[in-house]
């Protein structure tokens, strides 16, 4: 890909899309939500979260990434490290999609499943199984930095909300940039 993408990565509901909406307009990013370039009505329940073949999805994801990246333009691209299979357990997504991605760094969001279990029940007016909650988000927090590591590009880590060195990152992102 051409683009200067940042990946923004979370379980659902721990706040990436308001995130997201808050650094793109602070920095001039274009804002693309991996659910919206994968056009996620089409390929699952938006009230479960499931996905029924997850390689299949993302191999969509990087189809449709690629139409929409432009030259020269800035991205965070808001999605995950893992997802809910068919049978409602974390699965990794393939590291063969971040490398397609090719993202210049990571930023990695975290919060206390709790808060994310009623998010989740205000939201999508489903119960999540806490266990897997907090299953999910251990196993986003050691993939997030498998994938830095083996992309050998930074990882920032927000927790609760908790923003200062991301933005630090940011900061000398743009004067690179």
């Amino acid at each position: 890909m051409n683009g200067k993408i940042i990946f923004v990565g979370g379980i659902h509901a721990v706040g990436k899309g308001a995130f997201c909406k808050e650094l793109a307009e602070k920095f001039n990013f274009e804002h693309l939500s991996a659910s919206q370039v994968l056009k996620w009505n089409e390929i699952s329940d938006s009230k479960n979260k499931k996905v029924q073949n997850i390689n299949t999805t993302q191999d969509r994801l990087l189809t449709n990434l690629n139409k929409i990246i432009e030259p020269n333009k800035k991205y965070l691209l808001d999605g995950h490290f893992t997802l809910l299979n068919s049978n409602g357990q974390p699965e990794k997504i393939d590291e063969s999609t971040f490398i397609g991605i090719q993202p210049e760094s990571i930023i990695l969001l975290t919060c206390d499943p709790k808060v994310i279990f009623e998010r989740l029940k205000k939201r999508d007016d489903s119960i999540y199984k806490l266990s897997v909650l907090e299953k999910m988000q251990q196993m986003e927090i050691k993939y997030a930095d498998y994938i830095s590591k083996k992309l050998n590009i930074p990882l920032i880590t927000v927790i609760n909300g908790n923003t200062s060195s991301m933005f630090e990152h940011l900061q000398n992102y743009e004067d690179i940039n």
